[in-house]
């Protein structure tokens, strides 16, 4: 009898430990002899929740990559959001605000070309996009709007769409552009709108839209489009990215009113099913290189809608970011320590209001009670570590008796320290226990700045604006402050940094705010949002600043404001308590950046 080796080639391998896992592991078999499993490296293919954009709305328009995206306009906006892989910050703002145009190109060398500026109205006219700002192109031989576009800023191409003054007409034309003039191309065979789009000038691809819905598939060689096999589910309202012969189709609406989370790969021949996305939805923005890496962000479910989803095809399991429940405060309260103080898994948080001077060291995934602050307080600031805090100034009573005293914490127990140069109260800190700076605050001056250094305040250099009930955090020599006053109750999107000598007004915050909780340093932070203009009091906002940009984040799951306590890193960090509906909160809850790993399944056990 012949050997199975002999017949199949090499036995599977017995290793003691899995191998590092690479694309060139993949499809590999291997037993593990220290865990007795048989176990494989395999393809994942999910879709994932990404962070919001920052306003709702459907029909924007989407080009660029997974991880430099851009969603272009769309109903009623005239703004272009840019996608960084973790959340979206505004761009430029188009010269014409207008929806369901056609899109192409990168995130720093975008086109986008007719639609509409309202129902009854569309263009002809061509953006072209830098990185920053929008400047006037060629404009198209024929206004429209909901048509296909894909291809370069120098190469693009435009397809299909609908006009409805003076007559409702659907087209079938192509027209390509050189970076300068739009010329004519061959036309598609099925006229429609509302369809998904991948390619490139010489190597296009369109699939489904309407009316009536269709899943007619066809692909463009620079001069011809020829029918194709169709889609596996017909649609309008359907986004899509990628290449000719490896796109993606996903959403849409199968007939008025039913909407369809169906995804569908392309691979130059036949459409296969995808897993869908976790939100049926239709007039999003799609975003992707390839079929194994799309973006599918707003649209439209039973109004506008901000979600944004991220599609991922490869041996390496991704977990979005996310904010997870975790262990409560013993007693709820607001206004405590404010600043970065400790850690996720070895957090505090001190003083709040009620007028109090309780003290909790957090876990990672309970509080429990330590020795309380010398004098009760609420709104003051804290910085440093669940081993060595300090809490500087703040108010003693509810009503305005502002303190100059700051005190220490040793783990255990508080000690008076010595007090700052001026008493004052919501107030923000950075730094460590021997090396901090304290900042803003009220009553007036509220743009002073002090030093401490474990054991006097001196004076710094002042803030270039008021700023109250805002936020802080970073070291001594690169802080920042971020929001708060001088008015309430809209509040200030005004940003500062600080190099230990003198403060410099940097990117203004997506929205102004104050109350908030904060985690991270001066060039990578997170910030739960806090209060914002009324009355958007008990807020869900999250968003995350890179040292240049700001950008959206997950949300949180308990709406509030003043928040008790924050701590950690940008993708580690907590909140704790706060103001929530109808009254102060217990709840604390943690952040968990993305996470990408290879991951070996067990195919069977022994």
């Amino acid at each position: 009898m012949a050997d199975y080796t002999e017949i199949k080639g090499n036995r599977i391998q017995y290793l003691d430990s899995d191998p590092t896992l690479t694309s060139a592991t993949e499809g590999q078999v291997w037993y593990n002899t220290a865990t007795g499993t048989l176990k494989g490296l395999v393809q994942l293919q999910a879709w994932s929740s990404g962070a919001p954009t920052n306003s709702a709305r459907r029909t924007p328009t989407g080009t660029g990559i997974q991880t430099a995206a851009l969603a272009i306009g769309g109903g009623p906006t005239p703004s272009t959001e840019e996608y960084n892989g973790s959340g979206w910050s505004f761009g430029g703002t188009l010269g014409t605000g207008r929806y369901a145009g056609g899109a192409a190109g990168t995130q720093t060398a975008g086109l986008f070309f007719g639609g509409a500026t309202n129902p009854n109205n569309e263009q002809t006219g061509t953006e072209e996009y830098d990185g920053s700002a929008w400047t006037a192109g060629g404009a198209l031989s024929q206004a429209r709007q909901r048509l296909g576009g894909t291809g370069t800023q120098t190469a693009g191409l435009a397809f299909t769409g609908i006009e409805y003054v003076p007559a409702t007409n659907t087209f079938t034309n192509t027209e390509e552009y050189d970076g300068t003039t739009w010329t004519t191309g061959g036309a598609v065979n099925t006229a429609r709108q509302g369809l998904g789009s991948a390619g490139t000038q010489t190597a296009g691809l369109a699939f489904g839209g309407g009316p009536p819905i269709t899943d007619a598939t066809e692909e463009y060689d620079g001069s011809t489009w020829s029918v194709q096999n169709n889609l596996s589910t017909a649609r309008d309202g359907i986004s899509g990215n990628g290449i000719q012969t490896q796109a993606l189709g996903y959403g849409g609406e199968t007939a008025p009113g039913p909407l369809t989370a169906a995804t569908e790969a392309y691979d130059g021949t036949s459409w296969s099913n995808k897993p869908s996305l976790g939100t049926a939805r239709r007039l999003g923005a799609g975003a992707g290189a390839s079929s194994s890496s799309g973006l599918y962000a707003a649209g439209y479910i039973a109004g506008d809608i901000t979600l944004t989803e991220e599609y991922n095809s490869s041996i390496n399991a991704i977990t979005a970011g996310a904010w997870a429940s975790g262990g409560n405060l013993t007693n709820a309260r607001r206004a405590g320590g404010i600043g970065s103080v400790g850690t996720q898994t070895s957090g505090l948080a001190f003083g709040g209001e009620p007028i109090s001077g309780e003290t909790e060291e957090y876990n990672g995934s309970s509080w429990t009670t330590s020795g309380s602050l010398n004098t009760g307080r609420r709104t003051l600031g804290g910085t440093g570590t669940q081993t060595a805090a300090l809490a500087s100034l703040g108010n003693t009573s509810a009503g305005d008796a502002p303190t100059a005293s700051s005190e220490e914490y040793n783990g255990s127990t508080w000690t008076s320290g010595n007090s700052g140069t001026s008493a004052r109260h919501a107030n923000a800190s950075a730094g460590t226990q021997t090396s901090a700076v304290t900042f803003g605050g009220t009553p007036s001056p509220n743009v002073r700045s002090e030093e401490y250094d474990g054991t006097s305040y001196t004076a710094g250099n002042s803030l270039n604006d008021n700023h109250y009930v805002h936020t802080g955090c970073g070291t001594q020599t690169a802080a920042i402050a971020v929001g708060g006053g001088p008015s309430t109750p809209t509040f200030s999107t005004t940003v500062e940094e600080y190099n230990g000598t003198s403060w410099t007004t940097v990117n203004s915050m997506i929205v102004g705010s104050g109350y908030q909780g904060i985690a991270g340093t001066q060039t990578s932070l997170i910030l739960q949002a806090g209060a914002q203009a009324q009355p958007s009091l008990y807020n869900t906002d999250t968003f995350g600043y890179d040292g240049t940009n700001w950008f959206t984040q997950p949300s949180i799951a308990t709406g509030r404001f003043d928040v008790k306590g924050s701590g950690g890193t940008s993708t580690s960090a907590y909140i704790a308590g706060g103001a929530a509906s109808p009254g102060n909160t217990t709840a604390t809850e943690e952040f968990t950046g993305e996470t990408v790993a290879a991951t070996a399944s067990t195919l069977t056990t022994s």
